[in-house]
């Protein structure tokens, strides 16, 4: 008896601390715990950093995979050209690491300097125009759709991600849209400093 009742003592920490995570088909990974099933939506609880519980709902078509504590993996995802779900299960699987590794790990900040330093440079040297103040901001973010998103091995999870086309797919979304942001952002605070200085140190 005091052997079973130690052993049940060590497993609550356990089951407590035992939680669903869904796979959501942006790529993450979501630890919450499922509330219930209604067929088309999950209802679950979601522990926030700070501590709190937060209730939420979300749409199945928004998960690819459910595994619930202690069982295994279901997968709701499923192959429809149609639909334009054109890759099997398993090629999922890479394109959704290739969003998530690129969610988490792809920094655009060089993106960001460049743009900060040369249009910075160009708005200073325009002094307050407005083409020269709003138009490189706009051609340097614009530029930014043009080049093939390099994809550095150390922002892999895994190494075997490395020349797979599908993994590529699933990466390229997420890493555009921040270098776009981090290009637009960089450029126009580097255009307003030129102007800026341009009042302080030259036109004053």
């Amino acid at each position: 008896m005091p052997r079973l009742l130690l052993l049940l003592f060590l497993l609550i920490p356990f089951c407590a601390a035992a939680q669903d995570t869904l796979l959501l088909m942006n790529g993450r990974h979501m630890n919450c715990h499922i509330l219930a099933d209604t067929g088309t939506v999950f209802e679950f609880e979601l522990t926030k950093a700070n501590g709190k519980i937060k209730h939420q709902e979300l749409h199945k078509n928004d998960v690819f995979s459910v595994k619930k504590a202690g069982q295994s993996e279901v997968i709701l995802y499923a192959q429809d050209e149609l639909l334009g779900d054109i890759y099997s299960v398993d090629e999922m699987r890479f394109y959704l690491a290739g969003e998530n590794d690129a969610r988490e790990n792809f920094s655009a900040w060089p993106t960001f300097a460049v743009g900060f330093a040369v249009c910075a440079g160009v708005s200073l040297w325009g002094g307050d125009g407005y083409i020269t103040a709003v138009g490189p901001p706009i051609l340097y973010t614009m530029l930014q759709l043009v080049p093939k998103i390099k994809i550095r091995e150390k922002t892999m999870s895994r190494p075997e991600y490395k020349y797979n086309d599908i993994y590529a797919d699933g990466y390229e979304p997420p890493a555009r849209s921040r270098k776009l942001f981090r290009a637009m952002g960089g450029s126009f605070a580097g255009s307003a400093t030129g102007v800026a200085l341009w009042f302080l140190l030259i036109k004053k």
